[in-house]
Formats: C-alpha cells, sequence, structure tokens
C-alpha cells in the first residue's frame, strides 16, 4: 500500500469512504488531523463544530451508528480541487426506531493538509434526516 504522502487527495478520501462504509472507523479516524474541524449542519441531531477525530466519533459517527441500521454514505462523485475535494453522493440506512429510510442527498467539502483532513463541511439539508425520527 502507497503512503499517504504517495497517494493522491481523492484517493485518500476516496479510502476514506471506503473504510467508513466497511465500518473501520479506526481508518477514518486516523485519516483525520488531530486538530480537524469538522462541520455538520444546524438542525442536524448531530449539527455542530466538532474539533478533534475524538470528538466526530463521540459526536457524529456513534450516534448516527445507533440511529440508523445499515447506515452508508454512498458516494457518486469525487471532485478533485487539489487539497480540496468535493464528494458528491446520499447517505442511505433506516432508522432503528420508526424503521423510516434515509435517502439524503449531500455534499461534502474534505480540506486536507500533509496527506490528512483538516477540515470537512457536511452540505445536506437536515430536515429529511430529522424527519426519520418522525412516529
Amino acid at each position: 500500500m502507497a503512503s499517504a504522502a504517495a497517494k493522491s487527495n481523492v484517493r485518500i478520501v476516496q479510502d476514506t469512504y471506503e473504510a467508513f462504509n466497511d465500518g473501520d472507523i479506526d481508518s477514518v479516524t486516523a485519516a483525520m488531523a488531530d486538530d480537524i474541524e469538522w462541520v455538520e449542519p444546524e438542525g442536524s441531531p448531530y449539527g455542530d463544530i466538532h474539533h478533534s477525530p475524538e470528538a466526530v466519533l463521540e459526536n457524529v459517527f456513534q450516534p448516527c451508528l445507533e440511529d440508523f441500521a445499515d447506515f452508508q454514505v454512498e458516494t457518486d462523485r469525487f471532485i478533485d480541487g487539489g487539497n480540496t475535494i468535493v464528494v458528491l453522493g446520499t447517505f442511505r440506512g433506516t432508522n432503528r426506531e420508526t424503521g423510516k429510510d434515509l435517502d439524503v442527498p449531500y455534499a461534502h467539502v474534505c480540506e486536507l493538509e500533509d496527506g490528512r483532513m483538516s477540515r470537512f463541511v457536511d452540505y445536506s439539508n437536515a430536515l429529511p434526516m430529522l424527519q426519520t425520527y418522525e412516529m
């Protein structure tokens, strides 16, 4: 496997999404800078700005995986902007309490420094996700 320095930023981001969908959360958090700024949309159940891999794990990944069965971050397109990679795709899963399906398009902007994500912004509509919680 190539070192992070030898990989393109697009490949690093692609590998990170694949690891997440495979359940390899350790690889996902290892791809983050120690001082990552992770932005989730206001109004989302996980909406806030998180400032470390541990904060992302505790406040975004763990609750989301607890809330949704078969949660996946499907990717449709990676747009290479050098140190900024844009990812277009769809969140999918089923709310464990209500049984409602999640099907929410997103755009993610990932900024990388030295082969690790230093900033991540999730541009998605929080309302469809919130509606999966309603009985």
